[in-house]
């Protein structure tokens, strides 16, 4: 999932601004969602040499059966 959303924010990063405007709108409420549903990853300091992005410090269960 992480990498899903590494992919979505190079796009963010990528776009001119009237789409980018746009696809933020759109990745607000995924990012939402996804919030909703993981929770806070305690120990990803342990596992991650850098502090990273918020939604690769979240803990997932298996795989999304949204």
């Amino acid at each position: 999932m992480g990498n899903s959303r590494d992919i979505l924010q190079e796009a963010l990063c990528s776009l001119p601004q009237p789409s980018r405007a746009e696809l933020r709108r759109v990745v607000a409420g995924l990012d939402a969602e996804l919030r909703r549903r993981t929770l806070p990853d305690p120990h990803a300091y342990r596992r991650l040499p850098w502090h990273g992005e918020w939604w690769h410090r979240r803990l997932y269960d298996g795989v999304f059966q949204w």
